[in-house]
């Protein structure tokens, strides 16, 4: 029958492959071959018949026609038309006018191979683009291998396909150029050690990551390499424009960046050069690096399977030759591309997403070999411990030895001290036996010169010679005696202080006594031009004393106060502590007599003390350069076995008072008191 053969020539799979062209060509075919049949047919056919055939006709051209308009849209057909557009990010490398330019006619495409879809081009900047996938506003995404490793192990991106390179349609096509001028002397990249260079960003894979992977493989790192790396940013075109106007010696830049820019006219190829060239041959731009992966088209969660599926056909579909594919420097898509050798780049430089902290991995580590962990942590107790104690002996030990280096400083100096006075003491008994025999001859000439002066003044034949000549010789002989006395008796006192005998306490006239010392007094403070004043509190009685020692402690106190008077210089009128403060070098002695103690006070208008009173009143110390620093360690001496207190205080502004207490004993007190050295 006819009617048979017309129906065996309709397709029976219903989806086909073929173009819309080729399936309008079978139902025009179908029904030549039907017009044909009729026209052969011996007899026309009854009006039932071809009823019959004209149904049939209809119900095999019907679904014909259906899926002749696109084969894509047999898929589709699920798929109901949004009245939201589909939304497409691009990375813009160069910008958005140039990434609106390469990747408009690929939408344009794509609105017409998905019937019922629009498809919106948003280009963003790297990390624009990052958040707009984390933000969910994207449905695709295009972009570098790079960001597409990075994007993919952090957000749920399904890689529907890659780029293919228009170069014998490789998709092996990123990488980094080393650019250089022209006439740069750079012919290699390690000329370039100290030199700056310019690179879009530390996070672009395709430029400064692929070459710094590069670098790392030959053990050299860019920061220490290079004297700077300046990171302009993007569009990619600023680190061509900075290497030719010479503020860079070179520029990492993707590959084909160079030969891209010289096809549109912004550069002349001929100016520049790329270092260490190792792109394969015929792939038509020239690489530094090795190369990795062209770009992918991924699918976020926005967008359904059915969209993907059919995104992905009609990528596949884009003929090499066409607009979109020529725009996108490429020859259309293919099959998505292992991202291995990105994984293992991103790694090697510790910039994979799945790369924690350090510290993430280290407790990760220890949380599967808990007892390495614990038995490391014991070892750092144990040595901590260790440490501390060491650190605790070794303080005690210092301490120890500071301790023990006092003591030994104290004992030498005792030593010392000892020693000194020991010569001292070995010195003093030879002066006190070497100078006793001349005073007891001046003693004896003095007696002697004074029994002729009376007998001469007795005789009357001698009575008329000048009586104020005798008068003066008379009394100069007294004085001569009565300081021999008085060394004398300071000779056996020493002499008794050095065999340890007691020292007696006799009773004392105080002011007698120092109405006797006030002439030898006033003759030691003339040289110095030092006035000295005398005053008295209370009711003088007689004390027991040391007399010896009470003479040698005013005369040394007296004698330090004027010479430290007479050593400051003069200021103006002020009272201070009770004394009057004038031009003139001054000390006061104020003697009070209480009804338990005696109170002795030394004032001068000098610089006051320069050093502790404790180390002033020790023996051999002293502050003056002919000083033997045995004064003040008399006066101690003496006030000690009075059994009273000595002290020393500055006065304000200046000036210093020298206080002794002597206590007065009661009348059963024993007049003898045990002298110690």
């Amino acid at each position: 029958m006819t009617g048979a053969a017309f129906i065996s020539t309709v397709p029976t799979e219903p989806h086909s492959n073929a173009w819309p062209d080729d399936r309008l060509g079978a139902i025009v075919n179908c029904q030549h071959t039907f017009k044909e049949s009729l026209l052969r047919s011996p007899a026309p056919l009854p009006p039932t018949r071809k009823l019959w055939l004209a149904l049939l006709l209809w119900l095999v051209a019907v679904p014909l026609l259906a899926a002749s308009a696109d084969p894509a849209s047999i898929e589709a057909a699920p798929m109901q038309a949004q009245d939201q557009p589909v939304r497409v990010g691009v990375l813009a490398t160069r910008g958005l006018p140039v990434a609106r330019h390469q990747w408009q006619p690929l939408m344009i495409w794509l609105d017409k191979r998905v019937p019922g879809q629009h498809f919106e081009l948003m280009p963003l900047e790297l990390d624009a683009l990052a958040d707009a996938v984390a933000g969910q506003r994207l449905d695709f995404v295009i972009t570098n291998p790079g960001q597409s490793v990075s994007l993919s192990r952090q957000y749920p991106l399904a890689w529907l396909a890659t780029l293919k390179s228009p170069a014998g349609g490789d998709n092996l096509a990123i990488g980094a150029a080393l650019v250089v001028r022209a006439d740069a002397p750079f012919q290699h990249w390690q000329d370039l050690k100290r030199q700056p260079v310019a690179a879009v960003s530390e996070n672009a894979f395709g430029g400064y990551l692929a070459y710094r992977f590069e670098a790392s493989q030959q053990g050299v790192r860019l920061d220490n390499f290079f004297s700077a790396v300046r990171f302009t940013g993007f569009p990619l075109d600023r680190l061509i424009t900075q290497l030719a106007a010479g503020k860079v010696s070179a520029a990492i830049v993707p590959v084909c960046q160079l030969e891209r820019m010289a096809r549109e006219g912004k550069i002349a190829y001929a100016d520049f050069r790329v270092l260490d060239n190792r792109a394969p041959a015929g792939f038509g731009c020239q690489s530094s690096t090795r190369l990795y992966p062209n770009w992918s088209f991924a699918k976020t969660e926005q967008a359904s399977p059915e969209l993907a599926l059919a995104v992905t056909r009609a990528l596949f579909a884009l003929p090499p030759d066409s607009l979109a594919a020529i725009a996108a420097d490429s020859a259309g898509w293919t099959v998505p591309t292992s991202q291995l050798s990105i994984d293992r780049l991103l790694k090697a430089l510790d910039r994979h997403p799945l790369q924690g902290p350090w510290w993430q991995s280290a407790w990760h580590w220890l949380r599967q070999h808990q007892q390495w962990g614990w038995g490391a942590l014991l070892l750092m107790l144990l040595l901590g411990g260790h440490h501390l104690l060491l650190q605790h002996l070794f303080n005690r030990s210092q301490r120890r030895l500071l301790a023990t280096r006092r003591q030994l400083d104290d004992k030498r100096r005792q030593l010392e001290q000892a020693q000194r006075l020991a010569q001292f003491g070995e010195l003093g008994a030879n002066m006190a036996h070497e100078i006793n025999q001349p005073l007891t001859a001046i003693a004896n000439y003095s007696q002697g010169a004074l029994l002729r002066l009376a007998r001469q003044t007795l005789d009357p034949a001698k009575a008329d010679r000048d009586p104020a000549l005798n008068l003066a010789l008379t009394q100069a002989l007294e004085q001569i005696g009565q300081q021999v006395t008085r060394i004398t008796q300071t000779i056996n006192r020493l002499r008794s202080r050095l065999q340890k005998r007691p020292r007696q306490a006799e009773p004392t006239d105080l002011p007698a006594l120092v109405e006797q010392l006030t002439p030898l007094l006033q003759q030691m403070l003339a040289p110095l031009d030092v006035r000295l004043a005398l005053s008295w509190h209370g009711e003088p009685r007689l004390l027991p004393l040391d007399s010896i020692g009470v003479e040698q402690l005013l005369v040394n106190l007296i004698k330090n106060g004027a010479e430290s008077a007479a050593r400051h210089p003069k200021g103006s009128d002020h009272i201070d502590g009770g004394m009057a403060q004038t031009d003139e070098p001054r000390v006061e002695v104020l003697i009070t007599f209480e009804e338990d103690q005696l109170l002795l006070e030394v004032r001068d208008n000098g610089p006051g003390l320069t050093a502790p009173q404790a180390q002033l009143q020790q023996a051999f110390y002293s502050n003056k350069a002919d000083g033997m620093g045995l004064g003040l360690a008399i006066c101690r001496d003496v006030v000690e076995f009075h059994r009273g207190q000595f002290t020393l205080s500055n006065l304000s502004p200046r000036g210093c008072l020298a206080q002794v207490v002597l206590p007065i004993p009661g009348p059963d007190a024993a007049p003898t008191i045990e002298g110690g050295n």
